[in-house]
């Protein structure tokens, strides 16, 4: 199995601590059910407890006792143990079971692995790393449930590539993907962290800018419009140059719901359109 780190506890109590301690690095806990301030079995249950609470990664343990009790063994089981070792025990047979715990343990972490790229791969726009429409969309939904009394609002902006069409027909579509995974990249670096673009589809975007007045959500979506902006995208030695049209509202908590947004943004996107592109208009 290779070198081990081992982690020591004297009881129950200590054992929590040391796991609350050490919960990032640990593989595997061997505990003893009867021990000094408080048992296995309670001391599993609270790790348990502790493991769902904080959503942290599952990991096995194994109880090792005297007592081959039916109930034991069923009570160690249901406190949150995954083997029941009666004691004597020989080395072979605890190398082993640690062993095979190790397998499923790395199974798991594979799988887990997998659904996140699988999740991630169904969540995001395969062309230009955005989040697609329903995961955005989602996003939208849950950012206005949080929305508490008397806090900021939640910005929501639906802008497009002006003109998008005739870069297409003069340059080409493979120029037309490659001006949208630009501008989706120039956007996100101007966003904070806690901020998402996401593709409506086409060459129409949203962007979602929780915790945000209005005043610092104009700033937010000028500083977009720059970026796309400011210098032409380069292509195969072309210069393309594009401006933006975005329009934007601000929800505060209230009746609206998420598709009053994007009605009342696409609203100001229109307006943005209609006085000449290349603006920021508010709802």
């Amino acid at each position: 199995m290779g070198l081990l780190q081992v982690v020591e506890a004297q009881n129950g109590q200590e054992a929590i601590e040391q796991y609350m301690r050490h919960s990032h690095d640990l593989d595997l806990i061997l505990i003893d059910v009867q021990m000094p301030q408080m048992n296995g079995f309670e001391a599993v249950k609270a790790i348990r407890d502790i493991q769902e609470e904080e959503k942290q990664e599952w990991f096995p343990i194994i109880f090792l006792s005297a007592s081959a009790n039916d109930n034991d063994v069923e009570q160690g089981i249901g406190a949150g143990g995954d083997d029941y070792l009666i004691k004597p025990i020989s080395q072979k047979i605890l190398v082993a079971k640690m062993l095979a715990m190790k397998r499923i343990v790395d199974m798991r972490r594979r799988l887990v692995d997998m659904n996140e790229k699988l999740e991630k791969v169904a969540s995001t726009d395969f062309l230009t790393g955005a989040s697609n429409r329903r995961a955005f969309e989602s996003v939208l939904e849950s950012e206005m449930s949080s929305i508490e009394e008397n806090s900021n609002g939640l910005a929501f902006a639906i802008f497009d590539l002006d003109k998008f069409k005739a870069i297409n027909d003069t340059y080409g579509h493979a120029a037309g993907d490659e001006v949208l995974v630009e501008v989706v990249d120039r956007v996100k670096k101007s966003l904070r962290d806690v901020d998402v673009i996401g593709r409506l589809g086409g060459e129409e975007f949203g962007i979602i800018l929780p915790n945000i007045n209005e005043v610092e959500a104009f700033d937010a979506f000028e500083r977009c419009r720059y970026v796309i902006n400011e210098k032409p995208i380069l292509y195969e030695k072309m210069a393309i140059s594009l401006t933006t049209s975005i329009g934007f509202t601000v929800y505060k908590g209230g009746k609206e719901t998420k598709m009053d947004l994007m009605k009342y943004a696409d609203a100001a996107l229109y307006k943005a359109k209609g006085a000449g592109r290349n603006k920021v208009v508010e709802y």
